[in-house]
């Protein structure tokens, strides 16, 4: 038994007009402005959760470039801080590899100052570098993307850096 999908086809179905009856020009307009400016859009879609703030403290955790980003998100003081780790992978042992962690040791001195964050080892030896942030109130998700972001991005010389020692 054939099909003939000509009727459904040929049929106007036009829910444009159909959507269209139900708002007003002005709503058109308004909706229209509304989008007219991205970094609007971007907030109306980061507030779309609301202030995240109740639900501090918060973590997540993602990879970029192939290393691993934890991030934590706590008030202190009053501010609330975000502090973003990637990790670098294992400090070597002097066996496996002495000139490597005799390099990454220096990256780790107290003295060293960077213009962003710091490195350190960990407890379990891993080497990381640290970058902490104050975020402005509310805290929303685009609030976090956009303070995610250009840490990451400003940070990436110095992964680089780690990672060629």
């Amino acid at each position: 038994m054939s099909v003939d999908f000509q009727d459904d086809i040929g049929e106007d179905w036009d829910m444009a007009a159909a959507l269209a009856e139900n708002d007003s020009d002005e709503g058109a307009a308004k909706g229209a402005e509304k989008f007219s400016n991205l970094n609007q859009a971007l907030d109306q879609a980061g507030s779309a959760i609301g202030d995240l703030h109740d639900s501090l403290p918060m973590a997540f955790r993602f990879n970029w470039h192939r290393m691993p980003i934890y991030c934590w998100i706590s008030e202190q003081d009053g501010d609330v801080g975000l502090v973003l780790e990637t990790d670098l992978g294992p400090l070597p042992y002097t066996l496996e590899n002495k000139e490597r962690r005799a390099y990454l040791k220096q990256l780790n001195d107290a003295g060293l100052e960077l213009p962003i964050g710091e490195f350190l080892v960990t407890e379990h030896s891993r080497f990381r570098h640290r970058v902490k942030r104050t975020l402005e109130a509310p805290i929303t998700g685009s609030v976090i993307v956009t303070a995610v972001v250009p840490l990451l991005l400003t940070a990436r010389p110095y992964h680089e850096l780690a990672k060629t020692g």
